[in-house]
C-alpha cells in the first residue's frame, strides 16, 4: 500500500517523489515498485495548468488532496481498467461520494478534501485541467451566483453529464494525452484540443445549471422541512422493506406527489426512489463485507423477492456484482 497527502494544485509533486533521477523538466519517466509509466505538467493561458500522466500502480496507491485557502477548480478526468477506484470529496456542508466506476469526467474544488484510489497493476490515464475561479465563471455564460454552482456541484457530483463515450469529448481527450507523451510537446495543439475540451465541458454543466436554476425556485418553508425529514427517516427506517407505496409517503409529508417530489429532489439532491435504493445499496454492502451472509441473504434482508432484481441494483449502484465482495 503506498499513500501521499498533498495539497490540491500539487498532484504533479506525487509523480515528481517517485520519478527517475532522469527527469527533465517537466517531463518524468516512472519506473520502480510503486509506480510505471510517466507524466507531464504543463501551462496555458488564462493561469490555467494541466497534468498529464498515464501510469500503472504497482502497490494499492491512495492519494489525499488537501484543501488550500485560495480556490481555484480542477476538471479531473481519469480512464481506468482494471482496478477498483473511488473518489471521494466533502466540505463542512456536503459529502459526497462518488463509487467505483473505470471513467469519470468530475469538477472539483480546491476547498474540499478529495481522495483517490486505484488497486495495484489498474492502468490509469489521467488528465487534471486546474481553472482560476473567475475564468471558469466566466465561462459558464451564465447568470448565477458563486454559492448555487457550488452547491450544485456537491449535490449533483454523482450524477452522470458529460459521457466519456460521447465521441467528440473522448477524442480530444485521447488526442491531449497522445500529444503529452511525445518528447516535444505542440503548444499551441494542446491550446486548442484543452479549450475545446473545456468548451463542451462548459456548455454541458451550464445547461445543467440552467435547469438547476428552475429547482432554486422551488420555496421548502420549515415546516416542510420538517415534514421532508420525517419522510427521510421513514425511508431509512424501513430499508429492510419494499419500496414504500408513494401514496403512503405523501400523507407523511402532507403535501401532494407532485410537491413531494419536486420539494424532496430540491432538498436532497436525489428523488424519493433514488435515496431509498442507495440506502439499500449501501446497507447490502456493509453486511456483504461482513463475509456473514451470504448474497441471496443479503437480498432478502432488503426486501428483494427476487435475487436478480438485487444484483441489478447494486452493479447499478457499485459497478460492481455483489458476490465479488464475498472473495
Amino acid at each position: 500500500m503506498y499513500s501521499l497527502t498533498l495539497s490540491h494544485g500539487q498532484t504533479s509533486d506525487l509523480f515528481k517523489s517517485v520519478a527517475n533521477p532522469e527527469e527533465i523538466k517537466d517531463d518524468a519517466l516512472l519506473k520502480n515498485d510503486i509506480v510505471s509509466g510517466y507524466f507531464k505538467d504543463f501551462a496555458l493561458k488564462n493561469g490555467i495548468q494541466c497534468l498529464c500522466a498515464q501510469f500503472s500502480p504497482q502497490k494499492d496507491f491512495y492519494l489525499y488532496k488537501m484543501p488550500v485557502a485560495s480556490e481555484f477548480f480542477t476538471l479531473s478526468l481519469h480512464e481506468i481498467s482494471h482496478s477498483n477506484y473511488s473518489l471521494v470529496m466533502a466540505d463542512r456542508k456536503y459529502k459526497t461520494e462518488v463509487e467505483p466506476k473505470s471513467n469519470s469526467v468530475l469538477l472539483l474544488s480546491s476547498l474540499e478534501k478529495s481522495v483517490f484510489f486505484a488497486s495495484r497493476n489498474s492502468n490509469i490515464k489521467t488528465l487534471e485541467i486546474s481553472i482560476p475561479r473567475d475564468y471558469l465563471l466566466s465561462q459558464l455564460n451564465i447568470d448565477c451566483s458563486y454559492e448555487l454552482l457550488k452547491y450544485y456541484m456537491a449535490t449533483k457530483a454523482k450524477k452522470k453529464h458529460i459521457d466519456f463515450s460521447d465521441f467528440s469529448f473522448k477524442n480530444k481527450f485521447l488526442k491531449i494525452t497522445r500529444e503529452a507523451n511525445k518528447e516535444k510537446l505542440n503548444m499551441k495543439f494542446l491550446e486548442e484540443k484543452v479549450n475545446k475540451l473545456l468548451a463542451i465541458y462548459f456548455s454541458d454543466i451550464a445547461s445543467h445549471l440552467y435547469d438547476f436554476l428552475e429547482y432554486e425556485k422551488i420555496k421548502i418553508s420549515k415546516d416542510e422541512i420538517n415534514r421532508l425529514m420525517a419522510v427521510k427517516s421513514h425511508l431509512e427506517n424501513n430499508i429492510s422493506s419494499p419500496p414504500p407505496e408513494f401514496s403512503s409517503l405523501t400523507k407523511i409529508a402532507l403535501m401532494s406527489s407532485t410537491s413531494l417530489k419536486t420539494k424532496f429532489r430540491k432538498m436532497f439532491g436525489f428523488t424519493v426512489f433514488e435515496y431509498f435504493q442507495r440506502l439499500r445499496m449501501q446497507k447490502a454492502r456493509i453486511l456483504l463485507l461482513t463475509h456473514k451472509y451470504s448474497v441471496k441473504q443479503i437480498g432478502q434482508q432488503l426486501g428483494y423477492t427476487n435475487l436478480n432484481n438485487f444484483t441489478i441494483a447494486f452493479k447499478k449502484e457499485f459497478n460492481q456484482l455483489p458476490h465479488l465482495l464475498l472473495k
